[in-house]
């Protein structure tokens, strides 16, 4: 395989250390990267059902058995669905009882293939099965290669709201193989740009100037511009995860529209016809762009550029935007109390203060917010 990037994960404290490696062959990657940590152990390869639909599932499985062959492996194969919806207590339960069934070890190796739902799903039951199994994320979105497969952060969804029940569970590693990007569908494609694009929103003005100026050719993921983006988006979290990996500080900034888009989501009940997450992020940093314009945090002119960019991906930016959703004000501020950064009863929000810098701020009284969401809701 050819690596075209990587980049370090650690913390300051060194109580972490993975690799993210960026090239176009994941199965040569882990063989060259993960032969001693894989050799004979039991590993549970947990797939996404979309390899199944392309008819992928077979190529797959013969490309582990051969890895497993060198290394004097035992493979256990166990497909998943990939929505929302199914990130639930109940398929945490079939798959935990499914790798219990097959005699895991603390030694065994589980390998997450697949998008945010299957890394979020499967890091979860790694981090709790025998208090803890090595994990591998090899995420096939744009979406989960820029965002949720780096970080650590696992969890599932439930009625009260999205990802209310999780850990903080740092990967053994992150093998990203762009060739996985040409078979997503379209709108697939497109949502994983709004974690790019946040990125650069929320720190780096110069990396929102690139994305400015090479949109077609990140759309068409012409090289070097999707390696480019993709290391870039990684490259910030990576750096932001070193300084504050359970979310007590400068986190919180990659929450950017999520308390937004999670509201949303939970309100359509994680309906992927009418939304998906990062469709939802799309909307929400629009929304938290107004939000900032409305307090005077930042210029309507910056802002309305920031939302022109995430229009010209190809991305919805508006409330009516939404198939079918049923909202209000009072609707909006009762999700936004479930959401996991509330402090002593108080919302807290990220905002923007211009291109490339976001605040944290919990000082939004609710009389205001309740006016935004309004004039939000009939725009």
């Amino acid at each position: 395989m050819t690596v075209f990037k990587k980049i370090s994960v650690i913390n300051e404290n060194k109580s972490f250390k993975y690799s993210i490696l960026i090239g176009n062959n994941f199965i040569q990657t882990l063989e060259k990267n993960f032969s001693k940590t894989l050799k004979g152990k039991k590993i549970y390869i947990i797939y996404d059902e979309f390899f199944y639909k392309l008819q992928l599932h077979e190529n797959l499985i013969k490309d582990f058995e051969k890895v497993s062959t060198k290394l004097g492996s035992e493979n256990f194969f166990f497909k998943i669905k990939s929505k929302d919806k199914f990130k639930n207590f109940d398929k945490l339960s079939i798959l935990l009882n499914f790798i219990l069934s097959h005699k895991i070890n603390r030694d065994s190796i589980i390998i997450s293939i697949g998008g945010g739902v299957t890394g979020d799903l499967v890091g979860f039951a790694s981090s709790i099965v025998l208090r803890g199994v090595k994990c591998i994320h090899i995420p096939t979105t744009l979406l989960s290669q820029v965002d949720s497969s780096v970080g650590g952060k696992t969890g599932i969804n439930t009625k009260h709201g999205k990802n209310l029940v999780g850990t903080f569970y740092q990967p053994e590693g992150v093998l990203i193989d762009i060739n996985f990007l040409k078979t997503l569908p379209e709108r697939e494609l497109l949502a994983g740009f709004a974690e790019v694009i946040k990125y650069s929103f929320i720190y780096d003005k110069k990396f929102f100037s690139y994305l400015e100026r090479n949109i077609e050719s990140i759309k068409k993921l012409k090289s070097p511009y999707i390696e480019n983006i993709i290391f870039q988006s990684c490259q910030i979290k990576a750096k932001i995860v070193s300084i504050d990996e359970k979310e007590q500080g400068i986190r919180a900034i990659l929450n950017f529209g999520h308390t937004f888009a999670h509201a949303f989501e939970n309100l359509i009940n994680y309906d992927s016809k009418k939304l998906i997450h990062g469709e939802a992020v799309a909307i929400g940093m629009a929304c938290a762009f107004k939000l900032s314009t409305h307090m005077n945090l930042c210029s309507k002119k910056e802002a309305r550029r920031c939302i022109e960019l995430i229009s010209k991906f190809n991305l919805p930016t508006k409330l009516k935007d939404i198939k079918g959703i049923k909202i209000s004000s009072k609707k909006l501020l009762d999700k936004f109390y479930l959401d996991k950064k509330v402090k002593n009863g108080k919302i807290i929000l990220i905002l923007s203060n211009g291109i490339g810098s976001a605040l944290v701020k919990n000082d939004v009284d609710e009389i205001t917010l309740k006016k935004f969401l309004n004039e939000l809701i009939n725009e």
